[in-house]
């Protein structure tokens, strides 16, 4: 690892780390607040929402907003994402790529133990697309996700109106 590259690491953990207070860096209060990680383990979903905003919706049934610093192109509404995950866990700061379909020539197998039979299903191809970064975690209420659904669609609806 080149020093500048442990530079960085450094000077982001700093920040992450002081953002946070003097606790753990995982969320794991009753009360939850922003947190700059979530543990892998306590991820059950996420949902995306638009090209900015990714909800993870923990084990306890807590929702977290993600609101990305940029704009990640060809993420969108049922898109799915692969993370990168970091000492068990995603933080302020990992990465994830887009994944794209781009066809169904992929296949899976599937073993069927009672009979003794296998099979070929086909299965989407992925390529990977963007890669984008994770900012902090914030809890959000069903009323605010419920707000922030009926903005992106109003956006959604305007640009498809502006296109015409």
């Amino acid at each position: 690892m080149s020093s500048n590259t442990l530079v960085r690491r450094s000077l982001w953990l700093v920040t992450t780390f002081s953002a946070i207070g003097a606790g753990s860096a995982f969320a794991d209060d009753p009360a939850p607040g922003p947190t700059a990680c979530l543990r892998r383990e306590d991820i059950r979903s996420t949902k995306v929402i638009d090209d900015r905003n990714i909800l993870f919706i923990t084990r306890d049934r807590t929702t977290y907003n993600n609101q990305l610093p940029r704009h990640c192109p060809g993420m969108r509404r049922s898109t799915p994402l692969s993370f990168t995950y970091a000492d068990h866990g995603l933080c302020a700061g990992s990465t994830f790529s887009v994944l794209m379909r781009v066809g169904s020539g992929n296949s899976i197998a599937v073993n069927d133990p009672a009979n003794n039979v296998h099979y070929t299903l086909p299965g989407p191809n992925f390529a990977q697309g963007a890669t984008c970064q994770l900012a902090t975690f914030a809890p959000i209420s069903d009323d605010e996700i419920e707000v922030l659904k009926a903005a992106t669609d109003t956006a959604r609806k305007s640009r498809k109106r502006g296109n015409r």
